[in-house]
């Protein structure tokens, strides 16, 4: 066993071997392989990892484990991580100090953070890359619960192979902080998300320059082209009466409790009648609600309903629009129990005028998702945003135009095509199957009716 020198080299350096003809600046000193004394000491030495020195002017150097213990393996390995080296400093990134994953992501939270809007703000005010306080929330879980884990918060970033990335899924899976395994468009955006950080890094100069990023192979489509739980329309005409249930049995609670849950209960409603975001209807003020009313029926059964028009902020997802409103009749019961009336009080707020958030509307939603044991019943996962798919579906079984329900909605066309491709044939089952009365079928077997509301046993009795 013999000691390496390294013209005066730690004394815990054994066989150090300088490689001349390997060097990662061209002026530079020679790298450098050798074995450690102070670890693996229950191997003989021929069986100890080899490390490996990168002089770099200014520096220290980069000191790494190869990794195997052959000489002649710990040569080519030494020679390819060389070349990398070089290629890096050619790019300007940082090699010698480590960048471990925890700081990536900080510093990318950092810039994320610097994106984040007022929260009255429109894109057109604060930038066409800003994001919400609440889009930020989201990005920031899902990289420190997910991504962190993943890698290992004090791993450095600049060594993660392409490879490692492969393995995401799998992991993921395996590892659940709350409620079941991820769907498909869970994991995708979660992809999403880390992908935009690692492009982030390298364009920081962070971590090396990749030809390809992670996840290179997927498609990452955008949430709102997923597919998403909804109920069909049996199933919701067997839960609408029993949200009423519920709300009865919420009389025994304090005032401001109850009050929360009678407002929770019209939001349910008023959403599933004109598909507006949560995120959009919690920023609605009284000004910007305008009633008026519908008269249904024919001469004989004629009866009256209350439509509205909602101006939505531009603060909001997709900016400032104008929403045509059924079940008008949701929002007017808070309008006019409200403690609060003046036009810049909110609509849906609670008993200290304060608004509600699309937090607590869903914990309240979880709430009588629960009490009514609808994923149960119907076998889906469903949360708020479900809402909005129940209103396209019956909008489009009613025959409401793909353009009027686009503009309403505040999404493209594809957005339809996308993702109610799987139903539009049913919708047009009256097409589909119409035949000639001239020769005595008539193959019309739904009924046509009034417009349709999604309403509640208080409004229908």
């Amino acid at each position: 066993m013999t000691k390496g020198k390294r013209g005066g080299g730690s004394k815990h350096q054994l066989l150090w071997e300088e490689v001349p003809f390997l060097k990662v600046e061209k002026t530079g000193k020679p790298v450098a392989i050798y074995k450690r004394e102070d670890v693996q000491k229950d191997l003989p030495l021929e069986q100890r990892n080899y490390y490996a020195h990168f002089p770099i002017r200014g520096t220290r150097g980069k000191r790494m484990s190869l990794l195997v213990a052959e000489r002649e393996e710990a040569l080519m390995r030494v020679q390819e991580e060389a070349v990398n080296l070089r290629v890096q400093l050619a790019q300007g990134v940082t090699v010698v100090i480590k960048t471990t994953v925890e700081d990536l992501v900080g510093k990318f939270l950092a810039y994320k953070r610097s994106r984040i809007r007022g929260e009255w703000e429109g894109k057109g005010e604060a930038g066409r890359k800003s994001i919400t306080k609440e889009r930020y929330a989201l990005i920031e879980g899902k990289l420190r619960n997910y991504l962190v884990p993943f890698l290992g918060a004090k791993t450095d970033a600049k060594s993660i192979p392409i490879r490692k990335w492969s393995e995401w899924e799998t992991w993921r899976r395996q590892n659940v902080r709350r409620g079941g395994a991820p769907k498909a468009d869970t994991l995708l955006n979660e992809m999403g998300h880390i992908r935009e950080c690692w492009k982030w890094g390298m364009e920081q100069g962070q971590i090396p320059f990749a030809p390809v990023l992670p996840f290179n192979d997927e498609n990452l489509v955008t949430d709102d082209k997923v597919r998403r739980d909804t109920w069909e329309l049996d199933e919701w005409n067997s839960f609408k009466s029993k949200p009423a249930k519920w709300l009865r049995e919420q009389e025994s609670k304090g005032e401001d409790d109850y009050w929360d849950c009678f407002v929770a209960y019209q939001m349910l409603f008023f959403l599933s009648n004109n598909g507006m975001r949560v995120g959009e209807v919690v920023k609605v003020r009284r000004k910007d609600i305008r009633f008026y009313e519908r008269k249904l029926g024919d001469r004989t059964n004629s009866f009256k309903r209350l439509g509205a028009l909602v101006q939505v902020h531009k603060s909001t997802k997709t900016g400032a629009r104008e929403v045509n409103s059924m079940g008008g009749e949701f929002a007017m019961r808070v309008y006019e129990k409200a403690s609060h009336k003046r036009k810049d009080d909110f609509l849906f707020q609670h008993l200290d005028g304060s608004p509600f958030t699309t937090r607590q509307f869903g914990t309240l939603f979880r709430k009588i998702m629960k009490y009514t044991d609808q994923e149960e019943i119907t076998g889906k996962r469903l949360v708020s945003y479900s809402l909005r798919h129940m209103y396209a579906t019956t909008r489009l079984q009613h025959g409401t135009s793909h353009n009027a329900l686009c503009e309403n909605m505040g999404v493209g066309e594809s957005y339809l095509k996308v993702h109610y491709s799987h139903y539009l044939p049913r919708l047009a089952t009256e097409d589909l199957t119409r035949m000639r009365n001239d020769i005595g079928l008539d193959g019309r077997f739904l009924r046509e009716g009034d417009d349709f509301a999604v309403m509640d046993d208080e409004v229908t009795k």
